[in-house]
């Protein structure tokens, strides 16, 4: 509390409080590109993998000095640190303490100082200047996702708030209304395909730690549907063609909030595998049965099994999808496939 703009004054009772309450470990670090996109990446020689510039906070220093701070003594460059990316938190399990890093942008470096790139702290063995394709695989799992989250955030315009790795979401029962038709005037936030190749299996897409997803994402201002979005997504994330497609249903928000459509159609072609545009690295593709489908992806097996037959039945009525309910799988190759 305030009194005209000046803050009363702390007590001493409330300072050996706080002095005494349970620390947490701090962690900054920065994402810098080049001009062509590529991040700059440091190889540490105190532990495996590769990371972006960063370490520990010091006593009394705040993430983003700690990130200015850690760039200059790794990299020699006094840089502006930019918006705060992610804060990603790793439970005391893991370390003994809980750990927060903040992840923030930084500049775009220009072509002088990359061409002068170097260690300018002995502890690091080397400086890289790598795609985020050629990065993401040879960072740790557990940076690997920090990173990801935050090449996420970057390209969406957002902060994400990350648990373990993972993006936190509150726990929320989503309606599912099958064959429903998105009520009018109502605003699709996110749109997913299940999208059948001619055996009837559908294609799922992973990331680098083992889990799936449909492929699909968020609308953007020049999506003029629910399917534009979609359209849009499946080429990015999976370099997918889609031939014949129709409306499986939709997920509302209890809260009032947009809603999420699901559609099933066809696949006419897998492309070669390429980055996301979001996130510059690329996904694997798989192909499965859609039980398989609902057991690989997250939210619980009974409430995406409800999905998958809906999207299957659907998908044969009106597509000519055959149903399959076996486990087999194939793994798409990097070349991508053509379907007849």
């Amino acid at each position: 509390m305030s009194v005209d703009g000046i803050d009363e004054p702390v007590s001493r009772e409330l300072i050996d409080y706080c002095a005494g309450l349970p620390g947490v470990v701090v962690g900054a670090s920065m994402v810098l590109r080049d001009r062509r996109g590529r991040l700059v990446v440091v190889d540490p020689g105190y532990k495996p993998g590769l990371d972006l510039p960063g370490g520990m906070a010091e006593a009394g220093e705040s993430p983003h000095e700690a990130a200015g701070r850690e760039v200059r003594e790794e990299l020699g460059l006094d840089l502006t640190v930019g918006r705060l990316l992610a804060v990603c938190t790793t439970p005391a399990a893991t370390f003994g303490r809980v750990v927060l890093d903040f992840v923030f942008a930084g500049p775009t470096l220009t072509d002088e100082q990359v061409a002068v790139l170097a260690p300018a702290d002995a502890e690091l063995h080397a400086v890289y200047v790598l795609t985020p394709d050629e990065a993401l695989p040879r960072f740790p799992g557990r940076t690997r996702r920090r990173v990801s989250v935050a090449l996420e955030a970057e390209a969406s315009g957002s902060c994400l708030y990350v648990v373990d790795g993972r993006e936190y979401r509150p726990p929320k029962e989503r309606v599912w209304h099958e064959d429903e038709p998105v009520p009018a005037g109502t605003s699709v936030g996110r749109a997913a395909g299940w999208l059948f190749d001619p055996d009837g299996r559908v294609l799922l897409v992973g990331d680098p730690d083992g889990g799936y997803a449909l492929p699909g994402g968020g609308a953007e201002p020049e999506d003029v549907d629910a399917l534009a979005t979609l359209a849009r997504e499946v080429a990015e994330e999976a370099n997918a063609v889609l031939g014949k497609i129709t409306h499986v249903g939709y997920l509302s928000d209890p809260d009032g909030g947009d809603v999420r459509s699901r559609s099933a159609a066809r696949l006419a072609a897998l492309g070669p595998l390429a980055p996301d545009p979001a996130t510059g690295w690329s996904w694997s593709r798989v192909l499965v049965t859609p039980r398989h489908a609902a057991a690989l992806l997250g939210g619980g097996y009974d409430t995406r099994l409800s999905q998958a037959l809906a999207a299957q039945r659907i998908a044969h009525e009106r597509l000519g999808v055959p149903i399959l309910d076996d486990d087999s799988r194939v793994d798409v190759p990097p070349e991508g496939v053509t379907f007849a």
